[in-house]
Order: structure tokens, then sequence, then C-alpha cells
């Protein structure tokens, strides 16, 4: 068959648009199955890494059509962003223009691969008619006070120009562009994203998540249960309140540590001696980020403040300090130092000549004792300076402790949480205008939901000459006037963070052309329920856009938006697409390609190469349109899902594209080569019928696993060597040919739907593959025997081969025959017997050999021994192996329960086998039926023939 690529997927592409096979509206009479990819922000030409992400979300989009489901399966475009920007300043152009652009180049290689999404409901989030629903969010979420204005420090990125939120800081580095970030003090727009801590956290047990994904979220959530514990200072009305998970270490604080941008350092040192120490501290901690002074610390500093606070319950007078490692965001910006039981505490306690008091000990009733690594695990509460402590342990010592600082109004148990409220505003023009105006009477009002959307302006010009935000700087759109006073107003000139874009599109996709509002619940209650069926895209979004979307789901939910609070059903975190690159071992650093067989740039040491993730900045990326130009589609992606299971890495090779393209022509010509079949039965036609149910089965559960290497395994791989192992084995009918095609040729669509519905119609289909429903394919009862005879004839000439090979390095003369020894009936039917007792749970030890002798064949005196020998080789093996019994398949147990008899299955395929062999003729007989030429002693029981050759 002469395989026109670009012309067969060219007019099926064609067939599935004109037809709008793939548009979908609610069907309740249909189970609906929701798949989506993460969807991407439109660079440009799609990258493998994308078409790893949506052959598998097409692959299973297409499997769960298949299955009779109602299946929403959408695509659209995150696009607003800072990378659109930087290219317009390229390019004197507008964000705009850029943007438009590059989305009709990705869904042009979209199309080109065939993918199967519903285009009638595409989007981008930078055209107004989406961006207007973010606006229009926004203010529902301010009047339900989910929105708050004011200072605070930020992450702030000088190249990108712009706030960071916490979860876009990577090491101290802009997620984006990759500088180091610094803090500034601005007014800044806030989701409070806080106000859901503990559902977010709490649910996190009842979604289908990867479980590094849970812990990521469970650690960025980080709810620590504790205590807030007051600490007056001495000579002054101030307390310092503190937040611990360890109050059962009230009594070996020995000072208190503030954090040096705390309000009370500078009244507590103001015009002492200790102010410019204090000041040197916190100017230094100023230009570090949050993340660094928790994670990357090189040094633990501290300097102390001159005054002391009361430790509430013990009464003992502490010194305070300001430390470098105490943060102001968490907790309350002030720690109690225990050296005893922290680690951190009591390092900076020797560094600085502080106390250390232990009160914990491992063993109730020991007194506590200083040690290093510290004991900073539970243990039983001594040196207590009041009584009543000492013994208590763990929850019972925490309790204790919270109860007495209750009572005295020192203090209270409570929750502290990591998470910190969604810092939304962004100092960039292409994103979402953050719909509020700043009157000078009114103070902050929200626009009127009539006069959305704020627009972009579509008249700035961008040059890398103008910094800042364009959005500031245009009189048409700053000035308006206020909807409350009529008086003049001024547009806030911030936009949103575009992760908030991506937070709800997957609730438009179910109601993208709804004009009235952002979607209707009823509408998005059926394709939601239960949340979204499979949801594919990168571990990297885990604690961003995988979280804010949880987030925005239940914020919906509660202003009555939509009825869901979790919106994804199961995810999958597919893995990274490499390919070489040069690699330096001295640096642990990558570099771009054009530097293979050179020197590393930083050490000059010889460079090596490693696998490494695709990407533009190392230039070891592979184009899919010259891939698909030279083979097609179908063979990408079969190649895509045929390297790795979605979750696992995978790396590039040109050599396994090229293996694929040749076993996409294998399917074609095994396709093509059975079109002039007859009506001709054969034996072996019940076999490979056998074999295409049996596969079917099991390539419904690995697509329904979303174990999609497995499932093509089974469809491109596993079904084409049955056949061709069908037609060396003679067979040819054109009935079978029929049964297993129509069944086979739907297991290739989700992989190769291009080639599938060429078959398909090559056959008769009265309807698209695309459009077909499959049902279960029902085993036949007979199955498992027509399988294992193969099965055995299979590793009957593996056997006989090898040991041929032994003869003919034996033999003076060329080997021409081949012997075959079965075993003697009445061994089948004592290994059948053996079989049957071991489904009754039989005592095989207490009762077996008494069975034995009861058997008629026992009367034979002569086989007395060999009898007791079979039966030990069934029942207990040797010291290598168990008993056959327990070692036979089902498939060989149900062979010998079925009294097949193996000399007649060898003798009516003794020309096949010969010629496998490649020997003149084959003959086998029973043991005892003729001169034993194999020897008795080698058929030990049945399925274990003696083989001779002559």
């Amino acid at each position: 068959m002469e395989y026109d690529i670009q012309r067969i997927e060219s007019h099926w592409q064609k067939q599935w648009k004109e037809n709008k096979v793939f548009s979908v509206d609610i069907d309740h009479s249909k189970p609906k199955f929701y798949c989506l990819e993460m969807f991407p922000y439109p660079s440009g030409n799609m990258h493998m890494g994308h078409v790893r992400n949506y052959s598998i979300g097409d692959a299973m989009a297409r499997f769960q059509r298949l299955m009779g489901k109602n299946v929403l399966y959408p695509m659209g475009y995150d696009s607003f962003g800072m990378p659109a920007e930087n290219a317009a300043k390229k390019e004197g152009g507008h964000p705009h223009n850029v943007t438009e652009r590059n989305i009709a180049m990705i869904r042009t290689d979209q199309e080109r691969m065939g993918y199967s999404y519903d285009w009638s409901r595409t989007f981008a989030t930078s055209t107004p008619e989406y961006y207007r629903w973010n606006q229009e969010i926004f203010i529902k979420f301010y009047e339900a006070g989910l929105v708050e204005r004011r200072f605070a420090p930020v992450n702030w990125c000088n190249d990108c120009d712009t706030v960071l939120a916490n979860e876009q800081v990577k090491n101290n580095r802009c997620w984006r562009c990759g500088l180091e970030v610094v803090q500034k003090d601005m007014a800044q727009w806030f989701l409070r994203m806080t106000e859901y801590a503990d559902e977010l956290l709490d649910d996190l047990d009842h979604i289908d998540f990867p479980e590094n994904v849970k812990a990521m979220q469970r650690n960025w959530i980080g709810r620590s249960h504790g205590a807030h514990i007051d600490f007056p200072i001495v000579g002054d009305d101030s307390v310092i309140g503190a937040f611990t998970t360890r109050p059962d270490t009230i009594f070996g604080v020995t000072f208190v540590t503030l954090s040096p941008e705390h309000p009370l350092c500078e009244l507590l040192v103001a015009g002492s001696e200790y102010e410019a120490g204090w000041r040197d501290l916190r100017d230094e901690c100023s230009k570090m980020s949050e993340f660094e002074r928790i994670n990357m610390l090189k040094e633990k500093k501290g300097v102390p403040l001159g005054r002391f606070a009361v430790n509430p319950l013990s009464g003992e007078k502490v010194p305070i300090y300001a430390g470098n490692f105490v943060v102001a965001s968490y907790g309350t910006g002030a720690v109690m130092a225990v050296p005893g039981h922290d680690q951190r505490d009591y390092d900076f306690a020797k560094k600085y000549g502080l106390p250390i008091k232990p009160v914990l000990s491992r063993i109730d009733g020991e007194e506590a004792i200083e040690e290093n690594p510290v004991l900073d695990s539970l243990g039983y509460m001594t040196n207590s300076s009041r009584e009543g402590f000492d013994g208590l342990f763990g929850d019972d010592a925490k309790a204790a402790v919270i109860e007495i600082l209750e009572s005295e109004g020192a203090g209270h148990g409570t929750v502290q949480y990591r998470l910190k409220d969604w810092l939304l505003s962004r100092q960039r023009f292409w994103g979402t205008p953050i719909p509020m105006l700043h009157c000078d009477n009114c103070g902050v009002v929200p626009v009127p939901s009539q006069n959305l959307p704020v627009e972009l302006p579509l008249d700035v010009k961008f040059s890398w000459g103008e910094s800042g935000n364009p959005l500031a700087s245009n009189d048409n759109f700053l000035f308006t006037d206020c909807p409350k006073c009529g008086g003049p107003a001024r547009r806030e000139t911030d936009t949103m963070d575009t992760f908030y874009d991506s937070s709800w599109y997957f609730l438009r996709y179910g109601d993208s052309n709804n004009k009235s509002t952002p979607f209707d619940r009823e509408v998005i209650d059926y394709w939601m329920e239960g949340g979204i069926d499979l949801y594919i895209g990168g571990i990297e979004h885990a604690v961003m856009h995988l979280l804010y979307a949880r987030f925005f789901t239940k914020a919906t939910r509660d202003l009555g938006m939509n009825t869901v609070g979790e919106p994804f059903g199961q995810l999958v975190c597919q893995g990274m697409l490499n390919a070489p690159a040069p690699f330096c071992i001295e640096c642990n650093t990558e570099y771009h390609i054009d530097n293979f067989d050179g020197e590393c740039p930083s050490c000059s040491k010889a460079l090596g190469t490693r696998q490494a993730k695709m990407s533009k900045s190392l230039g070891n990326t592979v184009s899919p349109g010259v891939m698909v130009d030279r083979y097609g589609a179908d063979t990408v992606r079969l190649f895509i899902l045929f390297g790795a299971n979605p979750e696992a890495g995978m790396d590039w090779s040109d050599n396994a594209i090229v293996s694929n393209a040749r076993q996409m022509q294998s399917l074609i010509e095994a396709f093509e080569s059975s079109q002039n079949f007859s009506n001709s039965p054969n034996q072996i036609d019940d076999w490979v019928l056998a074999r295409m149910r049996l596969n079917h089965s099991k390539w419904k559960i690995a697509m329904e696993n979303v174990s999609l290497r497995e499932g093509v395994m089974i469809s491109h791989f596993d079904m084409l060597s049955d056949w061709q192992w069908y037609r060396r084995r003679g067979g040819s009918d054109a009935n079978t040919r029929n049964i297993f095609f129509t069944n086979w040729i739907p297991m290739l669509a989700p992989a190769t739907p291009h080639i599938a519905e060429e078959f398909w119609s090559k056959i008769g289909g009265q309807e698209m593959v695309s459009e077909l429903i499959i049902r279960d394919v029902a085993t036949f009862d007979d199955d498992i025997t027509h399988l294992s005879k193969e099965t055995y004839l299979r590793n009957l000439i593996d056997s006989s081969r090898n040991i041929k090979g032994l003869a003919q390095r034996h033999s003076e003369t060329p080997i021409s025959s081949c012997i075959i020894q079965t075993a003697p009936d009445w061994k089948n039917a004592l290994a059948s017997s053996a079989i049957s007792l071991k489904s009754t749970d039989f005592d095989f030890k207490k009762n077996g050999q008494d069975y034995v002798k009861s058997l008629d064949i026992f009367s034979m005196t002569e086989l007395r021994g060999e009898i007791f020998q079979t039966w030990q080789s069934l029942i207990l093996g040797n010291k290598k192996n168990r008993g056959k019994i327990y070692t036979w398949s089902e498939g060989e147990k149900s062979l010998i329960s079925s009294k097949f008899d193996e000399t007649e299955l060898i003798n009516n395929n003794a020309e096949f086998i010969a010629k496998a062999l490649s020997v003149d003729s084959v003959t086998s007989y029973k043991v005892g039926d003729g001169d034993d030429i194999a020897g008795k002693a080698r058929v030990s029981s049945p399925l274990d023939p003696g083989i001779s050759f002559l």
C-alpha cells in the first residue's frame, strides 16, 4: 500500500472538521468525560514537549469516545504574559499582534497533528471576550471580601520590572528570567487565599493527585498547630508575641529572637548603643528575599537589643535579640528560643554565649541533659519551674502548657500557616486590567459591571528604551469618571497575575460562548461533576497553577457560581522530554549544543554529554514540524506514546522514530496483504481470535489506567505480532480477517487515528472510527485452551532449536529429523488429579501418599517407583523449583485438565514444526508406545517432552 502521508492525514483531518465530529453538547444519555491538558502559552510553533502533552490527552479523549462517553476535549491559549511584551519591544510593535500571530502558528501545528479538540470552544485569555469575565469575577470576589489592597513587602524582579508571588520565586530567583529577587514595600492587590487554607489542605486527602504533588501542596500550605505566648518586656508596657509549635519546651526558653524588621526592634534600641548593630543587620536582611532567609542562609547572625523579656510561666528574664533567620511574615516575626531542643537555637546560643537549659528527657523520670545534636523530638517534661508539669509527654504536655497560659492570660492555642494571601498585582501592560478606580472623594471604587471590560489600549508602542507600565502614562486609559460621584478618577494601572487567567479557564470551556455570564451553573455542574476526569500537565505547576485553581473553584462555589469544590478528578503529571546536551561534570552544568565536543566555558574542562530537558536555551529541541513532514503525524504520535508511560521521563532518539516509522509500514503491509483472502478456515483461526479477545481486554484496562505505553504496545505491536504469526501458521481466512480487523482497527485509533480511519474506510466501515462506540469483546470458554496449545507449540519449537544446536555440534552428519516423546496417559491423569485436588485445599503432605496408593495405576508394581517420582515432581518439586502444580500457568493447567493429547497436537502440526526447525521430518509418540529413543527419565510429566535429533 502506498501510504501518502500528507494526502491521507490531511484528508481525514478535513473530514473530522467538516463533520464537526468532536463538537459536543450536554447529553445526559451518556456518561461524560472531561479531558484536558494545561493550556499553552503561545510562543510560536509547538515544541516536542507540547506534542507529548497533547498526544497523551488526545489518545485518552479518543479512547473514551470509543467507550461511549460524551467527551469534552477543548483547547485554548494562556496568552497574557511578559514574553509578548518583550517580543513587541524587539519588533517595535504591540503584544496583541505578537500574540495573535503566535496563536495562529501553534494552532496550525496542533491541527496538523490531528488532535481531536472541540475547536468551537476555543479562546485566548488576552481577548476582551475572556478577560471581561476575569474582571467580573474579581469584582464578585471584592464584594465578598476576598480582595484587599494593602502595603506589603513584595518580591520584586528588576529585569521583569514587576512583583512576583511567593510561588513564583525559585531559589531566590525569578521563575521567568532567573534574575535574583529583591524586596520592596508597595501597595498591592491581594486575594485572600488564606481564608481557604484549611479546606485546601484537608481536601487533599480526597482527591486523585500524585502523592508528590499532594506533599508539595501540604508543605506549601504549612499548617502548624501550636501556641501564641506573650513575653512582657522588662521596664516597658510592650509585649512580644511569639508563635511556637512546641509549648512543652516553654521552661527551656533562654532568649527571644525578633526579625530585624519587627516594629518593636527600633523602639527597643532607639538612642542606645545597640541601635547601630540592629540597623546594619536590618539593612543586610532587606537585600535578601524571604526564601533566601529561610532556606539559603550561609551564616545565622544576630545582635542583642539590650533589653529583656519575661518568661510568663517561669518568671525568668531572658535577653532579646534580633536574628537574620527570623522572618516577619511567618508567625509573629518573633521566636522563643529553646537551645536545649532546637538545633538552630543551640548553634546560635553557642555562638553568642547564651545559656542552654534542657527541659525534656528521653525516658520518664530521668534528668534532661545537654546534647548535640539536640533532642528535638517529643520527650518527657523535666526541670519545670512549676509543679504539675514534670513527667508529661507529647500532646498532653502541650495541652497542659496551653491551658495554664490561657488561664493566666499569657497566651492561647492557635494555628499558623505558611500559605500567604495571593499577591495579584503586576506592574506590567500585557495582563488583565484590575477593574478598580481611585477617586479623591470616594476612595477605591469598582468599575460597574455594565462598563466592563476595561480594555487594554491598542495604540501603545513598545521599545527597549521604555520601562515601567505603559498604562501609567496613557491618558486615554488612565483618566475617567467616578461612577459614584461623577468626579474625576484614575484607573488602577496594575494588571492581574496571569495565573489568575488559568485559575478558571477550565470552567469557561464548558460554556465558552456564553455572552451574559462567565458560565452557566447548570452547564458547568454537568461537565465538572466529579471534577475534570483527566487533567494533564507538568509537576512544575504543583504549588502555583494547581493550588490557585483549587482555591478559585472553591471561591466561585461559595459565590453560588458552581457546585463542585475540587476542579480536578484525576491529575497526571507527564514526565520531561529530554535530548542530549553538552555537560560539565565539574560544574554540574549543561550548555548550549554549540559547545558539543568543546571545553566548558567556566572551567575549561572537556565537556561530556547527558540527557537534559529539551529547551530553547540549550538548543537541544527537535522540530515537530520537520518530523511530521518526514514521517507523518501518526508516526510522531506513536513514537511519543510508545516511548514511555505519561509520568516517566523520556529521551529523544532519532533511531527510535525511524523504528516507529518502520512499525507503521508493517501495520500497513499487514492490512494490505490480507485484502485478497478467501473463505479458507484453519485450526489457527481459533487461536488468533482468542488472542484478539485477550489483547482487547488487556488494552482496555491499560488505556483506562492511562498506561499508554502498555496500551500502544498491545495495539500496535502485540496485535501485529499475533497477526504475523497467524500468517506464518497458514492462516488466510476472510471471515477471521474481518473479525480480527474489525476489532483491531479501533484499538489503533487513539494513538494513530489517521491510519485507523483509512483502514476502517477500506473494510467498509459505515461511520468514521472517531464516531464509533465499541463494545466489550467477550472471551470464549475455550479461548484459554486454544491459546495454551499454541503457546505449547511455540515453547516446544524454542526448546527444540536449542537442543538441535547442541546436537549439531556433536554430529558428523547433517541432522534431518526430530523425534519428540510425550508423557504416557497415566502421567497426564495423575497431573490432572493433582490439579483438581489443589483446588480443594487437599493436604498433600498428610494424605498425598495414601491417595496415590488408592489409584488403579498403583497396582502395576513395576511403575510404583516412577509413580512416586512423578508425584514428587508434581507436588514437591526439587531444591531449585516448587512442584509443577504451583508453577504451571492457568493455561497449562487448563490444557492438562482438558485431557489434550500432546502427541496428537505435535503430529498435526509436524510439517510446520519441521519447517521452523529446518529438518525433514518431525515425529511424536508417547513413552511406552515405541522404542524409547529419548529415554523415559526425560519425560517426567506432561508438557515436558523428550526431544531427540537424528
